[in-house]
Parts: C-alpha cells; structure tokens; sequence
C-alpha cells in the first residue's frame, strides 16, 4: 500500500460522500429521521459542519499533524470501534481516523446510528483503498477477530462489561489495546453577556439536546442566573424555533424542579430543559447547572469533577493552570480532536 495514495483516495471518499448528489446519504438522512433516531435540524448541522472542514481539507492536514507515512502507519492493525449513538454520526472520528492511518477498520455501528455512518462507509469501499472496511451492529459479526486495538466510547460503568463481551467472543486477546473514553459533559466559563457570548453558550448547551460530551452542563459565571435568565431564555426559545429539541426528558427533571422549589434554589423551567444553580455533579440529562463564581471557582469544579469532563471553554479568556477551548468551537472541533486527551489516530 502507498500511504501517500491511500489517504488522497480517503479524502476524496469523504468529499464524494457529502455531494449533494449521494444518494446513499441522501437515503440515510431521510431514514433516519423517519425512525426517529434524530432531528433533521441536527443531523443537518452534524453534515453542514464535517463538509466545510472536509472541503477546507482537514482530512489531509490530520494525516500531515499524525505524521502518518511511508514508516509510520498502521498498516496491517486490525481496529475495532465500538460506535456509540448518541449524537448523529458521532463515530465518524473514530472511523475516519482509522481508516485514514492505514488499519483495517472493523466497525461495531450503533443501533441508534445504523444509517449516517454507513453511508460514509459505502463511500470509502468505493474509493478503491487496499485495507479492510468492515462493519455491522451486531458485536458476533467480530466473532474471533483477536483485533488488535478496540477504540470505545462510553459510560465508567459499561466498560468492564464490553470488555467481558469481548472476551467471549474472542473478538479481543491478551495482546489487544484499549482506547477508553468516558468523559461526560464539558464546563464553560463566561464573564460577559454579550450576545456573541450567549449565543455561543445557548450552541454549546442546546446542540444534539446536551447529550453530547463537548456539550456544556456546568457554567461558572460571575453573573448569576438570576441576572441573566429573562436574558438568557430568549435566546433559548429563538434557538428551539430553528432547532427543535428532539429528545424529552424523563419525568426525574420534573421531581428534580418540584425539590428545587422546596429548597429556594434559583431555577428557570425551559419546557424540555431544566436551568439551575447548583455546584453538584450534572447527574440528570437536559440540565444545565450554573455557578455564580470566579476562576478560581472554575478550578475548583474542573478538578472535582475529574476525568467526566471533557473540555473547558471560555470566550477567549485564558486561564491559568487549565487548559481551554473557544467556546465558539464546542460543537464544531476539527477533525482531529482528542477525546479526553487521548489522539485517535
């Protein structure tokens, strides 16, 4: 295989597979929706995004910063992703940059995700490159694959299992590498209520319904949320009319509300999503807990909650002893990200 050749033929599989003429994204767009699995409005942003950075060639430039070449590759390594679902096309990362470094990619797809990313899959199969594509939503499909490094994404709590899984069906051996990710959620820190700034925020927060690890579900501010929230609502409600949220929550959110109000705690109740102030870890789906504090404060949080964060994002600020993100970019990060800190490729 020439490496050179292999990543050209890989970038130009991603750039054919978002024209607006495949029909098999196309096809994959619409049963998706039609499932229910997530909003058109969301999968829209998701294809609208890895478009402008696949067209601005940050396929390449991952392959050029990974220094993938000629002696420095994984040509030959059988990889396992183990694709999670809860975000459209949220193992597109994983899968790209397998395939982009040389391996063989093995793809267990996500049941809540079967469509978007086989679409892509289909597209690179086409392309003509020498390694192997395959993938399925059943983990038998690995049966005796002894791959020999899984990437998963997914809870503290589930990893031993898929580990035990695995196992079993000798998909892994003694030898296998993990790649583990199980951050949660991400924090953000404003000190202004510009509407730059919010609007950022209300993307960061509201984007995929905050299911996502990138999606913001503490914010420390020096303004309170009282101050902010008649503010703050309204940009809400004008992001909800372009963009719907498509998963409601469960009836916990109103219990959680209904304790809030027995308390005294400031709150603000968004229909779909619960605004609170609350230094407690964010335990409940489609809350957003706000802190009225400092930088020190941001530290403070940052470091007790540990590893189930993913990133911390400011305006621009930089602060000392931590290491941030634009807030702008929480939603949108380039292709070669590092979920919790570790490279994909």
């Amino acid at each position: 295989m020439n490496i050179k050749t292999h990543i050209q033929k890989v970038a130009q599989a991603a750039r054919s597979w978002l024209q607006p003429n495949n029909a098999e994204l196309k096809e994959a767009i619409d049963r998706t929706v039609k499932e229910g699995l997530f909003s058109f409005e969301d999968i829209k942003f998701q294809i609208r995004t890895l478009k402008q950075q696949i067209d601005h060639g940050q396929v390449e430039e991952w392959a050029d910063r990974a220094n993938i070449n000629e002696q420095n590759n994984a040509i030959g390594q059988k990889v396992l992703c183990l694709h999670a679902g809860n975000l459209p096309l949220v193992g597109f990362q994983d899968a790209l940059g397998t395939i982009l470094s040389g391996a063989d990619y093995y793809g267990k797809l996500s049941t809540k995700d079967p469509y978007l990313l086989e679409s892509f899959l289909i597209s690179v199969q086409k392309s003509g490159i020498d390694s192997v594509v395959q993938y399925s939503t059943e983990l038998y499909s690995f049966e005796t694959l002894e791959a020999d490094k899984v990437l998963f994404a997914g809870s503290e709590q589930s990893v031993e299992p898929v580990k035990q899984s695995l196992k079993e069906l000798k998909v892994v051996n003694n030898k296998t590498e993990y790649v583990i990710r199980t951050a949660k959620f991400s924090l953000a820190y404003i000190s202004s209520d510009d509407a730059e700034t919010i609007t950022d925020l209300v993307e960061a927060i509201f984007r995929y319904g905050g299911q996502g690890c990138r999606s913001v579900a503490v914010v420390v501010s020096p303004i309170g949320l009282n101050e902010l929230k008649c503010h703050f609502q309204d940009y809400i409600e004008s992001f909800w009319l372009k963009n719907p949220q498509h998963r409601k929550p469960e009836p916990a959110l109103e219990y959680q509300f209904a304790y809030n109000k027995a308390i005294g705690r400031n709150q603000a109740w968004m229909n779909h999503f619960l605004l609170q102030e609350s230094e407690d870890f964010p335990e409940l789906d489609f809350t957003l807990n706000w802190v009225k504090g400092d930088e020190e404060k941001l530290k403070e949080l940052r470091f007790k909650f540990g590893s189930a964060v993913q990133a911390v994002y400011t305006s621009g600020e930089r602060i000392d002893g931590l290491k941030t993100e634009f807030l702008s970019q929480a939603q949108t990060p380039p292709l070669w990200w590092e979920p919790d800190g570790i490279p994909v490729i």
